[in-house]
């Protein structure tokens, strides 16, 4: 059982808010710690003593500390609760907050604030932190300062709701606003002996205060059998396997897969994509110009999307161009999603659930292989002795790590250049069990250290991140984090002296803007990773970036390996790529 702080109100609050926490299965708190919200941290470190499984991660940087929850949850699958002081300390959250909210990650956001009579004369450190974080959140709770007028009652079945709605009808993020009045320390205030006998009564209850039975959502018999006629009627198909969540098991996708058997597209953020290969009637890419050219004048009649969105914009500039395809759309996700705006049918459903009994619809039914009409053998070949004979560069760097990662390994990967390159290389024969997991949501470059020092927590197991230098400079205060974190860290940090990915695009053409949307730096991290305390190699040379990878992979703590590369050589190997005939 739990304790009930009774000093005070406030305590008794805090007391009864942790508690149904606790009693609703969540058990890692990432702490910013603070004087407003001393009653939450007070209550916390007493329950904290009689529930072993209780985690309380300090953590400094509220930023980092946002997107170390946004990890954990992500590799869970489970709410966990940020907790802070009043002012700025929420606000630091709001990125990961967005990020969770595009992605459905559930994060409960647990502020401390000063009561309303301070808020409005200007006190010290306040500001409006009611709706602070507005449609970022599916659900906000404000009950106000603790008041005896207010049952406890009132409060957990309230809280027990909040949680719900981080969880259904799609997961993501909501915020409890927690007002205190003085005295925030444990001075003995008088409260009723009624109200303290009420929340000891709710204390020791078994269970959360209100049980919300687990459910998920499918689509109507109705509509599988319309769904079943349209796949059953179509003569030139391709499944789309988009961003999956990296916790749930994705084999009612990979099962729904063989069934149909047409040609298959994976994104890198589906955590499917290196389990198959060429040889597999998988599409191995949107984003080459001759694929692209080739699939406009070779469409198929349906593409069956299932997940989220795409890493690939060329996928979405297809789909624009050939607006007579019917774009079938499953995913969990309530939000639009459509950024071609061509979505003939979209399914809000559970997708295990909903493939599983779509699967039953078809059984039965013969379905003819399709094959498209494209043959990608010569072309993928070309494509990895070019990579493979050439110098150190993204396309190179993403092939080994892919070849060389060991079998069932997490890996991490970071935004702009790095998170394409990853997306672009697909095997021509091998097949390996790789959990990727990337911020794709709003595709920020921040906060990539702490998200996977986060899915650490979630998943207990190492994890490998790649990332680009800038995206470092934006988290360099996470790697505190590692002085306390036991499982590995095994980060590679590609330096190409800023942001790189301009150099691909057009702009690159305007030199006199090139320099300032590029922001060299002139830094290595040899010193940043001395100051963490972690284990450093460095690689200029494709000729030892293998034997250096197999060191990263079997040293026993954190390592940081800094890869460098040129930015002109890197330029060079993509427009020799493009130029790869099919």
């Amino acid at each position: 059982m739990n304790k009930l702080l009774t000093e005070n109100i406030n305590r008794l609050w805090s007391s009864l808010i942790i508690d149904e926490f606790i009693k609703n299965k969540i058990t890692h708190f990432y702490l910013s710690p603070g004087m407003r919200n001393a009653p939450l941290i007070a209550a916390l470190a007493e329950n904290s003593e009689l529930q072993e499984n209780i985690k309380i991660l300090i953590c400094m940087d509220e930023r980092a500390a946002g997107y170390r929850a946004l990890g954990y949850s992500k590799a869970s699958g489970m709410p966990c609760v940020l907790l802070c002081t009043s002012g700025t300390a929420l606000a630091n959250y709001m990125p990961a907050v967005i990020e969770a909210k595009k992605s459905n990650i559930p994060l409960i956001i647990l502020s401390a604030d000063r009561p309303t009579e301070l808020t409005f004369c200007d006190d010290n450190q306040t500001m409006d932190q009611t709706k602070f974080y507005g449609n970022f959140v599916q659900g906000e709770m404000n009950l106000g300062a603790p008041s005896i007028e207010i049952s406890p009652l009132a409060l957990t079945s309230s809280l027990s709701n909040l949680i719900h709605k981080s969880l259904y009808p799609q997961k993501g993020p909501v915020h409890f606003n927690c007002a205190f009045r003085e005295p925030l320390e444990a001075t003995v205030k008088f409260m009723p002996e009624e109200y303290i006998k009420l929340a000891a009564d709710l204390i020791k209850r078994e269970g959360p205060s209100t049980r919300y039975m687990s459910s998920s959502t499918i689509a109507t018999q109705t509509d599988l059998e319309d769904l079943s006629v349209y796949l059953k009627n179509t003569k030139n198909g391709l499944i789309v396997i988009g961003s999956l969540n990296p916790h749930e098991n994705h084999e009612e996708v990979i099962q729904f897969i063989k069934l149909l058997d047409w040609t298959v597209y994976f994104d890198v953020s589906s955590s499917l994509k290196y389990q198959f290969n060429l040889t597999d009637n998988a599409l191995p890419t949107f984003d080459h110009p001759e694929v692209q050219d080739a699939l406009i004048h070779n469409p198929p009649d349906t593409i069956l999307h299932i997940g989220g969105r795409l890493t690939s914009k060329h996928y979405y500039s297809f789909l624009k161009q050939v607006p007579s395809i019917n774009l079938i759309t499953l995913s969990r996700n309530i939000e639009k999603e459509d950024p071609s705006h061509h979505t003939k049918i979209r399914i809000n459903a559970d997708i295990n659930s909903t493939l599983k009994a779509l699967s039953q619809n078809l059984v039965g039914h013969e379905f003819i292989p399709q094959k498209m009409p494209l043959d990608f053998k010569n072309f993928t070949r070309k494509k990895i002795e070019l990579i493979d004979n050439g110098p150190l560069a993204y396309p190179l760097i993403s092939k080994i790590i892919i070849d060389q990662i060991k079998n069932d390994s997490i890996l991490y990967i970071g935004n702009s250049t790095v998170v394409r390159s990853f997306d672009a290389y697909f095997s021509y024969e091998n097949r390996k069990n790789i959990t990727v997991a990337t911020n794709r949501g709003v595709s920020g470059i921040e906060g990539f250290i702490a998200s996977s020092v986060g899915f650490i927590d979630g998943s207990q197991k190492e994890v490998f991140l790649v990332i680009g230098d800038v995206a470092f400079i934006h988290d360099l205060n996470s790697l505190y984090f590692l002085f306390d974190l036991k499982i590995p860290l095994k980060i590679i940090l590609v330096n190409n002296n800023g942001g790189g990915i301009f150099t691909l695009l057009p702009i690159h053409k305007e030199k006199n803007v090139l320099d300032l949307i590029t922001s060299p730096h002139g830094q290595s991290f040899d010193s940043a990773a001395k100051l963490a305390g972690i284990h450093y190699l460095s690689v200029n040379d494709e000729k030892v970036f293998k034997s250096k990878f197999q060191e990263l992979q079997n040293y026993k703590g954190h390592c940081l390996l800094e890869i460098f590369i040129d930015n002109k050589t890197n330029k060079d190997v993509y427009d020799q790529l493009r130029t790869i005939k099919l």
